[in-house]
């Protein structure tokens, strides 16, 4: 009987490590899927800049455009709607400051400016937009701001 028991020890030891084993890998796998994950989404989020860039050109000098070059403009926008509905249907979303204020949360401040009848950290200008994953209540890259800084 006590060879019995001594054998089920071992076996259960054996089992045990090597479920703490398989626990491990499979932590280091989620970590570097979710790393890869958030790897894809920052090089999206490049280009979403890139896009809205242009868009900001292209409204410059729209007025002047002939047929061609309009239907150009607007394939460019179609595809930038593409990726955002693509980004959508991961959950990820724009970050948005209904009230206007820089929170530390969403926004990292990249430039202040002084202006006396607002309040300080009130948003004059995002310089670029920030993300969030809304299924996950993830940030994935914040808001770049300019805010209000009074002395």
């Amino acid at each position: 009987m006590r060879k019995k028991k001594k054998f089920l020890k071992e076996k259960f030891i054996g089992f045990q490590t090597k479920i703490a084993e398989l626990t491990h890998a499979l932590q280091e796998q989620e970590d570097s899927y979710l790393a890869r994950e958030k790897d894809l989404y920052l090089n999206l989020f490049e280009v979403l800049d890139a896009f809205e860039n242009l868009d900001r050109t292209i409204q410059a000098k729209e007025s002047r455009f002939d047929k061609t070059t309009g239907r150009l403009a607007k394939n460019i926008r179609s595809i930038q709607k593409k990726l955002i509905r693509l980004l959508k249907t991961c959950h990820i979303i724009q970050i948005e400051f209904p009230d206007n204020m820089a929170g530390m949360d969403y926004c990292k401040v990249v430039d202040t400016q002084e202006v006396a009848d607002m309040a300080n950290e009130t948003i004059l200008s995002v310089v670029k937009n920030g993300y969030i994953d809304k299924k996950k209540e993830i940030i994935l890259r914040k808001a770049e701001v300019i805010t209000v800084m009074n002395d």
